[in-house]
């Protein structure tokens, strides 16, 4: 199998743009300082400056777009569009015509927070609730700043997991992992993690705090990619390496924080070659061997759509055989901070 090279970047935040608290400099700064390789600023329905995009000591910094329709009420149906070079927020309130709209440009859209639940103290969510679309890409599988709402049950919790979100953090949506799997049985699609990061300030009485900061973000809920080149630092190409690795699904959504990803790899072979994430392998009936390797000891999980855990490994891997088709992708999770943390969600091997 081709050998390929890893990078981990943030997918989804905000600047003062639209209602984040930086300047795409700060944006910048905080990824640097988080050993990030990429970062993609998706501001609500503005584009900004493309010619802004550069490299930025070792971090790659890309703009694109989070679209919605701002007539909707209550609002909802979020789209990230990657990759489009235009602002295309005008075609919001059609989401078929969105998604074929950025389609047509070489572009690819993931729903945003497609799970978002309200909290006893901040009743506004943003769900997706279009959900027979054709040709979108994927979904955001975990968004790290909405996981938090319902743990707000008080003004007093609320601040409480401000200092320590470590603790409350956990995993996507279980709603969500099960709806995921319900589309793998339709089609493919592919699923990134982003932070949503805003870094606004809030205040409690005398109290003023950050919440979920930049930096902090940008050490949590990850994307990792695979590109079959290494970026060279000329913008259009590692551009087009990012969003070639995200549009084909060689990625995983990482929980970083609970420890560094790096080195997770899934494979898939059989009597007609190989296959790694997002890739499609045919079994031709004949048995297809899966091997997942993780960085640390955890609890592997290998899920085939619509079947669940097919099998189960504590350790630094997996090998599993089999002759059904289907589409199969990994669970990784580890104990951190006193309780089972989800670690690693990779996109799926497609048997047929």
């Amino acid at each position: 199998m081709a050998a390929f090279y890893e990078y981990r970047g943030n997918i989804h935040m905000h600047t003062v743009h639209s209602d984040g608290a930086g300047q795409p400099e700060d944006l910048a700064a905080a990824a640097r300082s988080a050993g990030l390789d990429f970062i993609i600023v998706t501001d609500h329905n503005i584009l900004l400056d493309q010619s802004w995009e550069r490299w930025d000591g070792d971090v790659l910094v890309l703009f694109d777009i989070e679209v919605h329709d701002r007539e909707l009420k209550p609002e909802r149906n979020h789209c990230l569009t990657l990759g489009v070079h235009e602002d295309v927020s005008g075609f919001a309130a059609n989401p078929q015509g969105l998604v074929d709209a950025v389609r047509a440009r070489g572009g690819l859209t993931f729903f945003a927070h497609p799970v978002d639940k309200p909290g006893p103290l901040v009743r506004e969510h943003f769900p997706w609730t279009e959900w027979d679309l054709e040709g979108f890409t994927g979904v955001e599988l975990w968004n790290f700043m909405s996981e938090f709402r319902p743990y707000a049950t008080s003004k007093v919790q609320a601040l409480l997991f401000s200092f320590v979100p470590q603790y409350f953090t956990t995993a996507p949506y279980p709603e969500m992992l099960e709806r995921w799997d319900e589309l793998l049985l339709r089609q493919p699609v592919v699923a990134i993690g982003g932070s949503d990061a805003h870094a606004q300030v809030f205040r409690l009485g005398p109290i003023r705090r950050r919440f979920l900061s930049y930096d902090y973000c940008f050490r949590a809920v990850n994307t990792h990619i695979l590109t079959p080149e290494p970026f060279d630092r000329y913008i259009d190409h590692d551009r087009d390496m990012v969003y070639e690795a995200l549009a084909a699904g060689r990625a995983w959504v990482a929980y970083d924080m609970a420890g560094a990803t790096n080195g997770f790899r899934f494979a898939a072979t059989s009597v007609t070659g190989g296959a790694t994430l997002g890739d499609t392998l045919e079994g031709g009936g004949q048995p297809v061997t899966f091997r997942v390797e993780t960085p640390e000891s955890a609890d592997i999980r290998l899920i085939r759509a619509g079947q669940g855990v097919v099998a189960e490994a504590t350790g630094t891997s997996l090998t599993y055989a089999t002759h059904l088709p289907g589409a199969y992708r990994v669970e990784v999770w580890k104990s951190w901070w006193f309780k089972p943390r989800g670690w690693i969600f990779s996109n799926p091997i497609y048997v047929v």
